[in-house]
């Protein structure tokens, strides 16, 4: 009996050897070599064992993020090898990394956002982006801990950290309003406005400013005029307020009759930063409290054009 068990376990063994064995893909192995190489055009003859690769095994999550990463329509002529052109283009290559997160969807949520995003490639950030729009489209469950781990980049002590969460979450809040439909990524940006450290709520005041939504300008001129609070605890600090002027600028339209208002507070040290922000937007209504401000004299001259 013993002898049998013994046997057994040896089978087993044996089995579990051989699937590893047969898990084994020589292309994935052969394209990473080719990578850490010094050979002419290495990421070019990568991409194409990275597709044998898929090839070999459709579900394959390291090729397929490899194949994402890599992929570069810098490596075609649109004209000759127009197949292969469109297939690396932004879209498709965060396609690739959107399916190697369905993958292994903890490991390379973590991978998009603490790595991927600081490449110095525009091409590669730019698919990352695409996948991590994808991955806050598949459900309630993905958009839940991809925002956590946005949120936890954005409190990041790391600059870039903090950066790359800013523009992911600003375009990500873009993108709701294109579609018109409630922001979630506003309410959590407008709690982190109280966050400890300045240089998070730098990110999150640039953040709101590009994401352009009227639902956070009451936070926004909070945090103007807290210049004028008599505790200096509860002031807030000086380039953050200058930043929430400028955000105002950007979103527009109820923010407009706000700037309005800072621009003719004589006592405002943003007085002069609202209306730059005032001239750029350009709004109507600005025209004439520009008019009568700037008719005023001052210390300091403003050029303002319409």
């Amino acid at each position: 009996m013993k002898k049998y068990i013994n046997l057994c376990v040896v089978a087993i063994c044996a089995v579990a050897f051989l699937s590893g064995c047969g898990s084994h893909n020589e292309h994935l192995s052969k394209g990473k070599e080719l990578i850490k190489s010094d050979k002419r055009r290495k990421e070019e003859r990568a991409v194409r064992e990275f597709k044998l690769a898929i090839q070999q095994e459709s579900d394959n999550a390291e090729a397929l993020y490899m194949l994402g990463y890599y992929d570069s329509q810098d490596f075609y002529d649109a004209q000759e090898s127009s197949e292969d052109w469109q297939a690396a283009d932004t879209e498709s290559r965060g396609e690739h990394m959107f399916e190697a997160y369905q993958q292994e969807e903890r490991k390379y949520r973590e991978i998009l956002v603490f790595e991927t995003l600081r490449d110095d490639d525009l091409g590669v950030q730019s698919a990352a982006l695409d996948a991590l729009k994808r991955i806050y489209e598949r459900g309630e469950g993905d958009k839940k801990k991809l925002l956590k781990a946005l949120e936890k980049a954005i409190k990041s002590k790391d600059n870039r950290d903090r950066h790359d969460a800013h523009w992911v979450l600003a375009e990500i809040g873009k993108y709701e309003i294109g579609k018109d439909r409630p922001s979630q990524i506003v309410p959590i940006l407008v709690k982190l406005l109280d966050h400890k450290r300045k240089e998070t709520r730098l990110n999150v005041v640039k953040a709101l400013g590009e994401i352009g939504s009227e639902n956070s300008v009451d936070e926004l001129v909070r945090i103007v005029n807290s210049g004028s609070e008599k505790r200096k605890r509860n002031r807030e600090h000086p380039e953050v307020r200058r930043l929430a002027v400028e955000a105002l600028g950007k979103i527009g339209g109820r923010a407009v009759e706000e700037l309005v208002k800072i621009a003719q507070n004589k006592g405002s040290s943003l007085r002069v930063d609202a209306i730059q922000a005032l001239a750029k937007l350009g709004d109507e209504r600005a025209v004439k409290p520009l008019l009568d401000v700037l008719s005023a004299q001052g210390s300091r001259e403003v050029p303002v054009k319409f």
